[in-house]
């Protein structure tokens, strides 16, 4: 097993000759992508070849700074988490995938253990076929919405709420139009729609990305990402954000002006980014899911794939128990506090969407 680290040329250039000639190609595997999250973290991968195989599994690595042996000079401490989005233990090829997912945990952990990891936190991707594989605890965290766009324009049209077609249709006799942009150019039009929806929801300070997190995006992701326009009047009044994988398109960003949605602008974007995923031979388009359980913003989201519900799991694991159960302490967190809160230490100091 081999563990490269994206800062170090030689393993980025491998990292990226493996994602490149994959027939799937996640943009959240991407070490350009876990690298957006620099400030606060370091991007690796692990890579196991074994049997026409290759297991794949990008993750972040973070140094922990509270103190556990205060009067010594013990090594550091680190945990792993998969950046925001989704991440996974990825299998390319075709063969004996569990085999060699039991080889890859085996030589992960004995790594782990020896660099210094106290635990580690996986978002799994939605489509994941190493969620049963995992050796370690799996939570079902919430729900996403996910519009199959094998289906084809016309059915999933049909599949639609009435009111989303119903407001699809206001929009458009309203004049409403949408426009793309794959390069960036209307960064300063974006951001302006994005922080006032931050202010609005009062978004904590770790949900205001910095001008720079998006250039990095234009310039390292080029081809990967587009950005969906609705516009009144030659003003835009909403917009999304959208990666691009292989096979999936993702719903990263979603931003709009409160007094345009009376022209319902949300729900004819939406319908066009689908019908750009089927006209680029995407088979999903994730839309996400909401803030908490079948809240608004998740109904408002199925509403578009009434029949598209699938589980967001997470993965839990500690490596060294001794050394997190003394950062629990060291935090001066109560386990009573939150128990679903992973890892518990951290609560109170994370200040990075990471």
């Amino acid at each position: 097993m081999q563990i490269l680290q994206a800062k170090n040329k030689n393993d980025y250039n491998e990292w990226v000759s493996i994602w490149s000639n994959w027939k799937g190609k996640e943009i959240y595997a991407h070490p350009d992508y876990l690298s957006l999250y620099g400030d606060c973290s370091e991007a690796m991968c692990a890579i196991l070849v074994q049997n026409n195989l290759t297991v794949l599994f990008p993750f972040s690595i973070r140094e922990i700074e509270l103190d556990v042996y205060q009067d010594s000079d013990e090594k550091k401490f680190y945990d792993i988490i998969t950046p925001y989005g989704y991440g996974d233990v990825y299998v390319i090829g075709e063969g004996d995938s569990v085999t060699v997912k039991t080889e890859f945990h085996l030589n992960f952990k004995e790594w782990a253990s020896s660099y210094g990891i106290v635990s580690e936190f996986v978002r799994f991707n939605l489509f994941s076929k190493s969620v049963d594989d995992y050796h370690g605890e799996i939570i079902h965290n919430s729900d996403n919405i996910v519009c199959d766009l094998t289906k084809g324009e016309e059915q999933i049209w049909k599949e639609f709420k009435p009111k989303i077609r119903q407001n699809a249709r206001k929009a458009l006799k309203a004049e409403v139009s949408i426009e793309f942009d794959s390069k960036g150019e209307r960064l300063d039009s974006f951001l302006q729609l994005y922080y006032g929806t931050m202010k609005r929801r009062n978004a904590l300070d770790k949900y205001y990305f910095k001008k720079e997190f998006f250039e990095m995006i234009h310039k390292k992701l080029k081809g990967h990402f587009i950005y969906f326009y609705a516009t009144h009047n030659g003003i835009d009044v909403s917009v999304e954000l959208i990666l691009i994988s292989d096979e999936n398109i993702y719903s990263f960003l979603v931003a709009s002006d409160e007094a345009s949605f009376h022209l319902h602008p949300n729900e004819l974007l939406k319908n066009e980014i689908i019908k750009w995923g089927i006209s680029k031979g995407k088979k999903n388009y994730v839309i996400g899911g909401g803030y908490g359980k079948n809240d608004g913003l998740f109904s408002f989201k199925k509403d578009f794939s009434p029949t598209g519900i699938l589980p967001y799991y997470v993965g839990k694991k500690i490596y060294n128990h001794d050394v997190h159960d003394k950062l629990v302490v060291s935090s001066g967190v109560e386990i009573l506090d939150d128990a679903n809160f992973f890892p518990l230490y951290r609560k109170g100091m994370i200040s990075e969407l990471i």
